[in-house]
């Protein structure tokens, strides 16, 4: 058995999570802009992951990065990063 990761607060780069905040701010949003700030950080990663599986999705363990974030949508999304509380990582 594999034991699950302890669901923690989550370090975020503080530029990264500005940019993605921008971003899910805009009127038009593409799935490859969100999916590479998301992507290239670790924090940011994992919190759409497991809202991914937290939220239902449908086989959730299976799916992509980029199928994640457009089962989530942008809305919640959006929502769940203004929600949560990141460990700011300034360096």
């Amino acid at each position: 058995m594999i034991p699950k990761p302890s669901r923690g607060l989550a370090t975020v780069n503080v530029e990264d999570l500005r940019r993605l905040e921008m971003l899910l701010g805009e009127r038009v949003v593409t799935l490859g802009a969100v999916a590479d700030i998301v992507s290239r950080n670790r924090g940011l990663r994992v919190h759409v992951l497991e809202f991914a599986h937290d939220t239902n999705t449908p086989d959730a363990d299976a799916l992509s990065l980029d199928q994640c974030i457009v089962e989530i949508g942008i809305e919640r999304l959006r929502e769940s990063i203004r929600q949560n509380r990141f460990w700011l990582n300034t360096n």
